[in-house]
């Protein structure tokens, strides 16, 4: 097998909990209280990148949280705040998505206003790591555990809404004839849905994480080898949609900061596959990841019903009932972030063989200098970008010194 690089940059925020972790989750998640019951509220709300930033006010103030379902409960960014009540004396194991593991205190958020709804004693935990990705763009995470107290949610991705009800078929009419995805959570960290995708290799179950920021489907190839070690017509399969095998660049940020690695992944192009009854046409996704998931960038296409009565995801297409992505540059070039102490930038390209990219001149390891003449002076410069263009013009400068301008699709 060539080496070669070709892929990177998953920014994913997942709370992923020990065994022992799950009863403390659950108690936790039995304190909180509601201020009203049969109830239905619409608030206006920021997407990005498919995921869903909701506003919500606590002693007085606003903060953003972003609406995670893979997080099985709070997660606050930066230090502790004077209002935050320690739940337990105990400390818990928690471990994020680079399997990188800590001891947690869990909080209690005393009164948390989301629209016209109190929320008492919600669970959090403190991390300051996530910062780096978060940018400003939120100060946190609402986990999955308020769909498993009762609540309904709409993401509407379309017109930017969220429609929070407690009411059992408030969202019955609108379901109806839109395809849908049963979530169950057993065996599983407390309060994070799984769900089947229909593969053409297979029906894999994994977890829905609308916090895998701009991510559509993760699937590890060591989940794929051992899957298809005693299967040679899945594996031909495999070969068949397989564009590109290397050994690759893998960077994530977890809960407790950046890990990047080689893994060996493959580039690959499914021309059809099911969300459950979803339908997603024309995706290129990459193997190179740790852990399985469907994240955030399905929502950029449709909007979502959380339906907790009936343990079900609704998607709402924003267009047609198929989605088709047509992603063949996704990986073309991403950046991760430099080593502590370099002096030469921020951020450092890593660029898929063979790709557009590649084509024009851009190789992995080249400092990412400026976009449409705005200087990258740190990591947040360049994701707070407005993105809307389709082509951007991308200055690098290589270890060496020399210069390259390109126009780039913008895929990440």
């Amino acid at each position: 097998m060539n080496k070669k690089i070709f892929i990177t940059a998953l920014l994913a925020l997942v709370a992923m909990t020990s065994v022992g972790a799950q009863n403390l989750i659950t108690a936790a998640t039995d304190a909180v209280r509601f201020s009203k019951r049969d109830f239905a509220d619409t608030i206006k709300i920021k997407v990005m990148d498919g995921a869903v930033v909701v506003p919500v006010e606590i002693e007085g103030r606003t903060w953003n949280l972003l609406f995670d379902t893979g997080s099985p409960l709070g997660l606050w960014i930066g230090q502790k705040e004077d209002w935050m009540r320690q739940m337990t004396t105990d400390s818990v194991t928690f471990g994020d998505i680079n399997q990188e593991f800590r001891k947690q205190t869990i909080y209690q958020i005393p009164t948390m206003r989301l629209g016209s709804l109190l929320i008492e004693n919600y669970p959090t935990i403190v991390e300051s790591a996530v910062g780096m990705v978060a940018c400003n763009r939120f100060d946190g995470v609402l986990g999955f555990n308020l769909v498993g107290k009762g609540l309904s949610f709409k993401l509407d991705t379309k017109d930017s809404l969220l429609i929070v009800t407690d009411r059992k078929k408030f969202f019955a009419e609108e379901e109806k004839g839109r395809p849908k995805a049963k979530y169950r959570t057993k065996r599983t960290p407390a309060f994070r849905p799984l769900i089947y995708v229909d593969t053409p290799i297979g029906w894999v179950e994994t977890v829905f994480d609308t916090g895998a920021l701009n991510e559509w489907l993760a699937l590890p190839q060591e989940q794929l080898d051992y899957w298809l070690a005693k299967s040679p017509k899945k594996q031909k399969i495999l070969d068949d949609l397989t564009i590109q095998t290397d050994t690759t660049i893998n960077s994530s940020v977890g809960l407790y900061g950046l890990s990047a690695d080689t893994i060996v992944g493959r580039f690959l192009h499914l021309p059809k596959i099911h969300i459950d009854h979803l339908p997603v046409n024309d995706l290129y996704i990459t193997t190179a990841h740790r852990t399985s998931r469907v994240g955030s960038a399905v929502l950029k296409h449709a909007s979502l019903i959380i339906d907790a009565p009936r343990k079900q995801f609704v998607f709402v297409p924003h267009d047609q009932q198929d989605i088709t992505v047509g992603n063949s540059e996704a990986g073309s070039v991403t950046f991760i972030p430099t080593e502590a102490g370099d002096t030469l930038g921020v951020l450092k390209a890593v660029v898929r063989k063979g790709s557009a990219a590649y084509q024009k001149g851009v190789r992995t390891g080249d400092y990412l200098m400026g976009v449409n003449g705005t200087p990258i002076t740190d990591a947040c410069t360049y994701m707070l970008m407005d993105r809307h263009d389709e082509e951007a013009q991308f200055k690098f400068r290589s270890p060496d010194g020399m210069e390259k301008v390109v126009k780039l699709k913008r895929t990440n």
